[in-house]
């Protein structure tokens, strides 16, 4: 079937079987070892999001669902203001409809859409996302990605190079308790007010966002942790997922911290070294962009600079973004990703 007879449309309720099938059946094809998504994974992902739902299809005649270009929006404080972003993610398209890409197929179609429709700076300030090779060259060349950090920098700590991991907690604070949490609250509310003003580029870190990120997913059991201060405040809070990517790596997917609070700091990533060894993970892995003000601390704390397999590019919809300012400013985490 042509192109030309698709219907480009955003979703409706309804569409998730045929999504569902289009999207296993795509990503199977070089994984023997592939897992089906099932609809408690794709509802969490898309209708569950306090942020929306930005998901454009394309649709035959009979129905069948052949292409998609998906994002997941987040809300951001940029630059003092709170705007809206998508990061892409699930784009799909059916092995009927592959060709190259130099002419308009069912996959540029839908993405064309998604373009016009929510790529502009009263829905979306940007897009971002984490492409692999091939997606990054066809992104860089025919979608104007601009890199931000290509490779993303992990920050890692190898702990079977070391006998004890006293450096790693120096000077740590000896007031509060570390707790581990089953949701978020007004506390991690208000300890994201204290911290946003350093960070001029980032996804809010609300208690909304982080219950639905961490909490409600179906398919990954996070680790989450607070430092509590006096009055039951919060000074730190991070989230842990053992084994990420497979390997017994302990990803510190988010590490939420004032970098005034040395102290507290030093607490929270002597906590999440002592989880790693406790848990059977001899490497620890986070993602802390060089220009955060929590950079240099930790990496003076035994962790070690290393490249990622991963890439971040975004697209610029406010004329008044600059990507050079955003690869300045940017504060970003593993959580960030699409790995879940």
């Amino acid at each position: 079937m042509s192109s030309s007879e698709i219907t480009v449309r955003p979703y409706q309720p309804g569409d998730e079987d045929g999504i569902l099938r289009l999207f296993n059946q795509v990503f199977r094809e070089n994984d023997p070892g592939y897992r089906s998504r099932g609809l408690d994974h794709w509802k969490w992902e898309f209708l569950a999001n306090p942020a929306g739902t930005q998901v454009v299809l394309g649709i035959e005649p009979g129905g069948r669902v052949v292409s998609q270009y998906a994002c997941l929006p987040a809300r951001v404080n940029l630059r003092g203001a709170e705007v809206c972003c998508g990061q892409g993610i699930d784009s799909v398209l059916h092995p009927d409809y592959r060709r190259g890409l130099k002419r308009e197929g069912a996959f540029l179609k839908v993405a064309k859409y998604y373009f016009d429709h929510y790529g502009v700076p009263e829905v979306n300030a940007f897009g971002y996302g984490f492409p692999n090779k091939k997606a990054y060259r066809i992104g860089v060349k025919m979608l104007d990605y601009k890199p931000i950090a290509v490779p993303v920098e992990t920050i890692a700590r190898n702990l079977f190079n070391f006998k004890n991991d006293r450096e790693v907690g120096a000077g740590q604070a000896s007031e509060g308790e570390v707790v581990e949490i089953d949701r978020f609250d007004a506390r991690a509310d208000a300890l994201w007010q204290r911290i946003e003003p350093g960070l001029p580029m980032a996804i809010k870190r609300t208690a909304a966002y982080l219950n639905w990120r961490y909490a409600d997913c179906p398919s990954v059991t996070y680790r989450m942790f607070a430092l509590t201060a006096a009055g039951s405040d919060l000074r730190a809070a991070w989230v842990l997922r053992p084994n990420w990517m497979g390997p017994p790596i302990l990803a510190v997917c988010e590490l939420i911290a004032d970098a005034k609070d040395t102290p507290a700091l030093a607490r929270a990533l002597a906590h999440c070294v002592q989880f790693a060894r406790d848990n059977g993970q001899p490497r620890v892995e986070t993602w802390i962009p060089p220009t955060s003000p929590i950079f240099d601390a930790v990496r003076e704390r035994g962790f070690r600079v290393e490249d990622s397999p991963f890439n971040l590019c975004i697209k610029v919809y406010d004329p008044t973004l600059d990507a050079a300012w955003a690869r300045a400013h940017w504060f970003y985490t593993i959580g960030d990703s699409d790995v879940f």
